[in-house]
């Protein structure tokens, strides 16, 4: 009997740990714990000022419709670029009665130090130059350590490697309703470009009915 329950005590132990290291086993990466560990979803998106590539500060909390958020570097090597192609895709599925009208697009550099004003302002052109209701923006007057414990809160998880200056990330979307609350977390990773769309616009179509 004993060799039985020594290792099913065991068995036990290591589920409990296991249980409790993910989040009930719904985070198996640093991203998706960071993410699960901020709050459930519909939760509200924490407030910060932003001052995008025209030098305007604004709130998100003040835009009182859909905004579709994410957040980048621009020295990034990859990844960043990607995803914001395929933010530049997803946002050429709507058209002009829908954006800026209805939804938004925000896309916040993280990377204090190194993105500013006119960095951003010109990465924005290689977007083209008929992409009203999209803007790039910066955290207003915030530190990097307080703009950290910001994304710590939205459920974004980012490291600076001290040798290289790369930032690891998580590259999540977030869709953020008129009531200020987030109601959609997407992975581009793992979802294509039509179905984000197609989920941001069941979004609409309900806030519509």
């Amino acid at each position: 009997m004993k060799k039985i329950l020594i290792p099913l005590c065991a068995l036990a132990i290591c589920i409990a740990v296991i249980w409790k290291w993910t989040l009930g086993f719904s985070s198996f990466t640093i991203f998706s714990y960071t993410l699960n560990a901020a709050g459930n979803i519909p939760r509200t998106f924490p407030d910060i000022a932003l001052i995008n590539q025209d030098g305007k500060v604004f709130h998100l909390t003040d835009k009182h419709n859909y905004v579709l958020v994410n957040f980048v570097y621009l020295d990034c090597p990859s990844v960043c670029h990607k995803v914001n192609n395929q933010i530049e895709q997803i946002y050429h599925q709507f058209d002009s009665r829908t954006v800026p009208s209805k939804l938004e697009f925000v896309t916040v550099s993280f990377d204090l130090e190194h993105d500013g004003i006119n960095k951003i302002k010109k990465y924005r052109t290689y977007f083209g130059k008929n992409i009203d209701g999209w803007n790039f923006a910066l955290p207003y007057n915030y530190t990097q350590s307080n703009f950290n414990s910001f994304l710590h809160n939205v459920g974004i998880w980012k490291y600076s490697v001290p040798e290289t200056g790369i930032i690891n990330h998580s590259i999540y979307l977030f869709l953020i309703g008129p009531d200020g609350k987030i109601v959609k977390v997407f992975d581009p990773a793992r979802e294509s470009n039509n179905t984000i769309a197609q989920q941001i616009n069941s979004c609409l179509t309900k806030e519509a009915i």
